[in-house]
């Protein structure tokens, strides 16, 4: 935009706002010629403010810039920081130019620029602290119907004298339900069969937001504000009232440089938040909500008379997932087991990665329970420090016991070491003492623990020793022993291909004698298995001990399904949804009314939540975790000992926060490295059996079939024979399964 005036303002009014704005400097009064200014013959020049152009107008240079007259309507009210003084020339109003503010005179270009000095404008704040309450509350409704199935048979192909009879127990559910908008809830049936006999249980649950924070819940046979029950059994009636926040940190100040006024937009991971005019000088943007446990984009985008152009910042993640001051806090009240009772718990943040918690219930009975601890956590270890009180009524006499507990782990090196106590004041006799070792040593990895009591005899001891070979296999050593009794055990694995995994093992086993009775003679144990990944969703297996043979196989997809049958006993199981989506009905594994999506990016990977095995990552490396207790962080891990090959793991465990209610997505993927298998064929096209690729970050060893585990990048290496003769050098870029090389050997590698 180009004027050489400011419609609806005149001359005389920018001369009274200059001169308000920026008062007279030495001696003379405001309408007082410069006589040296004034002398200096006018002269026509584009004059261009902080990169915009005013047109072209009439200005006396001086022989010293600092001396330079521009007319006042050269300057916007906004820039009235830019002038000294307002003088008359001949009658006609100038500006003289404060000292401080750069001029420079483009003579060949006529043109006379006034540089940006931002620190004499007035600025803007604009202040983003509520924008988190117009942020979505969620994805689209879900609504459908959740199935599953689990049955359980015994038997004996060949019966034995005393053997138990055969027996079925099964359990089938089937609930309609999900969520939209602040309400969720499901109503359904469990049916459960159980010492030979059927029994019906119908349960509903439903709860909504009463706020951004606060939730509250009902259930019928069912948990309140956790969700689908699916498989699992509940007589629980009653309400519950959860409450979490906090989690949404206030980023304290943004800077933006305006050198002109301009139309400014804020946009908070592509949603706009915010919009104004704001003048010329530093905008700051202060308080800017972003979340806890997930990275922030910040756009703004600015549009003034030089044209638009955007600044970003990304505002990265708290690595506490329980920042100072965030909560979550939950109270339940109802009966179970036909006992009234109430019960409370709640967590809440310190900051720098300790926390604080306390839980409590109380019965109608007279029984009470009450709790509290302090933990703290990184990623080299951590500690907690709990106390717990119980007391209960028995013959009319209550008896309270109070318990200590403490323990810790640490990263020394390669080893992580952890210690527990246990104390219960008054009985210090029953005093618990507990330390472990695990320690890699690649290729050897070794783990040791003890425990004892203050009791006689009741220690125990136990450690195993692995050593790998490369990505071929394994051996364990592991030991264990305890008063009266002992186990020795060798146990192996080995992977002929990809898709093949051996294991089988040997121990002997002498257990602990009945009192009054003699020390049973040695029982030895072995066994053997095998599995095959017919590909990332499913996986069959088998296995064979002294008295027994079983296949089975397992699915991860649509539907979460696994079953075995042998010769002792045969189980199924199965669980998924049918959903009602806005384009259709669609298959998932659950309605997810209260779940989190953990994207790991490595399929087959066995994930713990609480100590317990939940499920294995699928095809996509992902996994929907649900059943989280409300008012408590939840912990996830990774089960190393069941990884897949070629998976490097930078933490095995990481704390969560369960969300109120909705499916959250939680991406942990950069907490992985995965390495792929690739066959390599020589220049013939021939395997290169026993061979080996090298390059400057490492090198990869191939088997008798040309296959090696290789990183996700791009390398590029010398391919050698066996009898370490270069053949060729080759690229394996992402995606490759199989590379043949035809570079010549004398090439240079990179």
């Amino acid at each position: 935009m180009r004027a050489a005036h400011l419609p609806g303002l005149s001359a005389a009014l920018w001369a009274a706002t200059l001169l308000w704005a920026a008062p007279p400097v030495g001696a003379q009064s405001g309408g007082s010629p410069e006589p040296a200014a004034c002398a200096a013959p006018e002269m026509l020049l584009e004059v261009v403010v902080g990169g915009a152009p005013r047109g072209a107008v009439p200005v006396r240079l001086g022989v010293d810039l600092a001396d330079t007259l521009v007319p006042p309507d050269v300057l916007r009210a906004a820039e009235a920081g830019y002038a000294a003084q307002t003088v008359s020339c001949d009658g006609q109003p100038f500006v003289r130019l404060s000292g401080q503010v750069t001029v420079t005179f483009d003579q060949p270009r006529q043109r006379l620029l006034i540089r940006p000095r931002l620190d004499r404008l007035q600025g803007d704040t604009l202040n983003l602290a509520g924008a988190a309450a117009g942020a979505p509350t969620g994805g689209q409704p879900v609504w459908g119907v959740e199935y599953g199935a689990d049955v359980q048979a015994t038997y004996a192909v060949t019966p034995a004298a005393g053997a138990p009879p055969a027996a079925l127990n099964a359990t089938v559910n089937a609930d309609v339900g999900g969520s939209g908008g602040a309400w969720s809830g499901s109503a359904g049936a469990l049916l459960e069969r159980s010492d030979g006999s059927w029994r019906a249980q119908p349960r509903a649950q439903v709860s909504v937001g009463v706020t951004d924070s606060v939730r509250v819940g009902a259930a019928w046979n069912a948990q309140p504000l956790e969700g689908s029950p699916g498989l699992s059994s509940s007589d629980f009636r009653g309400v519950a009232l959860g409450a979490q926040g906090g989690f949404t940190l206030l980023d304290p100040e943004r800077r933006v440089d305006l050198p002109l006024e301009a139309d400014v937009r804020v946009f908070l991971d592509g949603r706009e938040v915010a919009a104004r005019r704001a003048g010329p000088g530093v905008l700051r943007l202060v308080d800017i909500p972003h979340p806890a446990g997930a990275p922030l984009t910040v756009q703004v985008e600015v549009t003034d008379e030089t044209g638009v152009r955007v600044q970003e910042w990304v505002l990265e993640p708290d690595p506490d997932p329980l920042p100072r001051g965030a909560y979550l806090a939950a109270v339940r009240a109802g009966s179970s087991r036909g006992a009234w009772g109430a019960d409370v718990r709640g967590e809440y943040g310190l900051g720098r990665g300790w926390r604080v918690g306390a839980s409590g219930s109380a019965q109608l009975g007279g029984s009470l329970s009450a709790g509290a601890r302090v933990a703290y956590a990184d990623a080299r270890g951590g500690a907690q420090a709990s106390v717990q009180v119980t007391s209960a009524v028995t013959g009319g006499v209550r008896s309270t016991v109070t318990t200590l507990g403490l323990r810790g782990e640490t990263q020394v090196g390669a080893a992580r070491v952890s210690a527990f106590t246990v104390l219960p004041l008054g009985a210090w006799q029953d005093t618990q003492l507990g330390a472990a070792l695990n320690a890699n040593l690649d290729p050897w990895t070794l783990s040791v623990s003890a425990r004892t009591a203050l009791r006689r005899e009741t220690w125990s001891v136990e450690g195993s020793v692995t050593r790998t070979f490369d990505t071929v296999g394994s051996v364990t050593l592991s030991a264990a022993a305890q008063p009266g009794g002992w186990r020795l055990g060798v146990a192996g694995g080995y992977r002929p291909s990809p898709r093949w995994d051996l294991t089988g093992g040997v121990r002997a086993v002498q257990v602990p004698p009945a009192p009054g009775s003699e020390a049973p003679a040695v029982a030895w144990q072995a066994g053997a298995g095998a599995a095959f990944q017919v590909d990332t969703g499913n996986r069959l297996t088998a296995r064979v001990s002294r008295d027994d043979l079983a296949v089975g196989g397992s699915h991860v997809g649509l539907v979460l399904a696994s079953g075995e049958v042998g010769l002792r006993g045969a189980s199924a199981r199965v669980q998924g949804a049918v959903v009602a989506l806005p384009d259709g009905l669609s298959a998932q594994a659950t309605l997810g009314q209260r779940a989190v999506l953990l994207q790991t990016g490595v399929p087959g990977l066995s994930i713990l939540l609480g100590g317990v095995f939940v499920g294995r990552t699928d095809a996509a490396g992902s996994v929907l975790l649900s059943g989280f207790t409300p008012g408590e962080t939840a912990e996830v891990r990774v089960d190393l000992r069941d990884a897949p090959f070629g998976v490097q793991v930078g933490t095995d465990r990481r704390v969560i926060v369960p969300p109120q209610a909705g499916l959250t997505v939680l991406d942990w993927r950069a907490n992985f490295r995965v390495l792929r298998w690739v066959q390599v064929r020589g220049p013939d096209g021939t395997p290169v059996g026993n061979g080996s690729v090298v390059w400057s970050g490492g090198s990869v060893l191939l088997d008798d079939e040309g296959f090696g585990l290789f990183p996700a990048q791009v390398v590029r290496g010398e391919v050698r024979s066996a009898g370490d003769e270069v053949l060729c050098v080759l690229d394996v870029t992402p995606g490759a399964q199989e590379v043949r090389c035809g570079t010549p050997p004398d090439q240079p590698v990179q």
